[in-house]
């Protein structure tokens, strides 16, 4: 998908094909990794090695993997790509028709709600919706945050739902202003073979060793 603008351009949110995850999966999946190694190296270095000990770290390893470091959103100039533990869906801006947050970013579509598990909502912020009785009490707003002069540079905006829901709907904004044709409307949801035969291959790995 080609690059496209958002209104604040200091927003680096708005970098097409980036995937968005809180830096703290990251950091959880390298920790993981790390603790990991400490425990399958003398594991496996160890005459008899135990079968049961490694598989139960492959398995831990693939879980952390598929539901920390994987999911993530990635946004792109006609929609936005959501990758979850097992699935991925993909939504064009025309299909979807309500943004919010609850306990992560949510999006409507075609009257199902996709949930996009990479992106969580910050608890300490306004939840982000079309709820008609708090309508413009509850959006995330740009401009210059307090105590920062004009013309600065915008700092790192945190990857949280409140901020992902206000650059898709600016998004959505934008692509209703295109003139160089209409946006397929798709609202696509699938298995990733990928991380399916991974999770199949750690739990078969789990029973072998248990049954051997």
């Amino acid at each position: 998908m080609g690059t496209t603008s958002s209104p604040d351009a200091g927003d680096r949110l708005s970098v097409d094909g980036k995937a968005l995850r809180p830096g703290s999966a990251t950091v959880v999946g390298v920790v993981c990794v790390v603790a990991s190694l400490l425990l399958l190296v003398p594991a496996v270095r160890r005459p008899g090695a135990n079968l049961v000990l490694i598989a139960s770290v492959v398995l831990a390893l693939v879980l952390v993997w598929l539901f920390v470091v994987r999911p993530c959103a990635r946004l792109g100039r006609e929609g936005i790509t959501l990758v979850n533990p097992l699935r991925t869906v993909e939504l064009t801006w025309p299909v979807i028709t309500e943004v919010r947050s609850k306990w992560a970013l949510e999006l409507v579509a075609d009257g199902r709600r996709f949930t996009a598990w990479g992106v969580p909502a910050d608890p300490k912020r306004p939840k982000y919706g079309r709820d008609l009785l708090l309508m413009g009490t509850n959006r995330v707003r740009g401009g210059t945050p307090a105590g920062q002069a004009a013309g600065a540079a915008s700092p790192r905006r945190k990857v949280e739902a409140q901020t992902v829901a206000a650059e898709v709907e600016a998004r959505m904004a934008a692509d209703r202003r295109r003139k160089d044709g209409r946006t397929a409307r798709i609202a696509e949801q699938s298995w990733d073979p990928v991380a399916v035969g991974v999770l199949a291959a750690a739990v078969a790995f789990l029973v072998v060793a248990l049954v051997v």
